[in-house]
């Protein structure tokens, strides 16, 4: 399938999800901006081309980066409800496509009149985390780039009501990206696994549970220094481990973007809304397991 096509398909995609305005509007833009601003493939790291979808880059060995990452959730089914978390990480590639992190993260509550979930306004310590990421393959040398993701993680606080309780879980992630059009245009797709099991504040026992997802995103260099794009991304979420039990899914949308500083330095973002979803007990939206809106902004260096 040619280049052309490919994006002529996403397109009708994207723009069927979303029929509104706006997305019409920055559809066509994309459209229009793509068709402009040659770039070397060596030039770009596509590791934050894409929101939350990844890109397959790692860097070479030797580099060192550190990330402060802020992501944004907001709005469940009734009340007012806000949880904003702040990773910050050191990363090393210690050889040539092997890749390793170490992270800490805040959290930030503000809940009022959330269905079965307590009002607080909480400003505490969510957790740590280790990232090791793996290239398979290089897109520079081979038709695309594939890189494996493994995050195993500790919490002590949980992420969506705020409660105090211990965590283990670990995210597994196949990330895949592409030139669509050479030195224009750049697509990823995502597969992730996660899974948690948390102690309870009742002796004995245990919750688990688990969700499996997929994204794609596209990513469009519009000036020298920035990249526009849009990302779809469906989540499943389950009682147990081993996807036992289906609790509900959600499917978001959004535009995102990339702007490179200066070399080595770059700002990154997205912005995410839930535009179908259901739990199992039905309903046009999951706001149980998941939010009306999330955003995400990052800012990276290299040293």
């Amino acid at each position: 399938m040619r280049p052309n096509s490919v994006i002529a398909m996403f397109l009708r995609s994207y723009c069927s999800v979303r029929p509104r305005l706006e997305t019409r509007l920055f559809i066509a833009a994309l459209t229009l901006f793509i068709t402009n601003a040659p770039i070397r493939a060596s030039d770009v790291d596509s590791e934050h081309l894409f929101g939350f979808t990844e890109g397959a880059d790692i860097g070479k060995a030797g580099e060192r980066e550190a990330e402060t990452e802020t992501i944004g959730r907001f709005g469940k089914s009734a009340g007012s409800y806000a949880a904003v978390t702040q990773n910050d990480s050191l990363k090393v590639v210690p050889f040539d496509n092997f890749r390793v992190s170490a992270n800490a993260a805040l959290a930030y509550f503000q809940i009022s009149g959330v269905p079965d979930l307590e009002d607080r306004q909480l400003a505490t310590l969510l957790g740590f985390s280790l990232e090791a990421r793996y290239m398979l393959m290089d897109r520079h040398h081979g038709p695309f780039g594939l890189t494996l993701i493994a995050e195993p993680r500790w919490g002590r606080v949980d992420a969506t009501s705020g409660d105090t309780l211990t965590s283990y879980g670990g995210t597994f992630t196949i990330v895949a990206d592409k030139e669509l059009i050479d030195n224009r245009l750049f697509g990823a797709l995502n597969a992730l696994f996660d899974a948690q099991a948390t102690r309870l504040p009742i002796p004995g026992n245990w919750g688990h549970d688990s969700r499996i997802g997929i994204s794609s995103a596209v990513s469009a260099r519009v000036t020298p220094t920035l990249f526009l794009g849009g990302e779809v991304r469906y989540l499943r979420a389950y009682d147990g481990l081993g996807l036992d039990v289906f609790s509900g899914q959600a499917l978001f949308a959004g535009p995102t973007f990339y702007l490179q500083i200066t070399r080595g330095m770059a700002l990154s973002g997205a912005w995410n809304a839930q535009i179908a979803g259901r739990t199992a007990g039905g309903g046009s939206l999951d706001l149980t397991h998941f939010e009306r809106q999330q955003a995400k902004l990052r800012f990276n260096v290299n040293f």
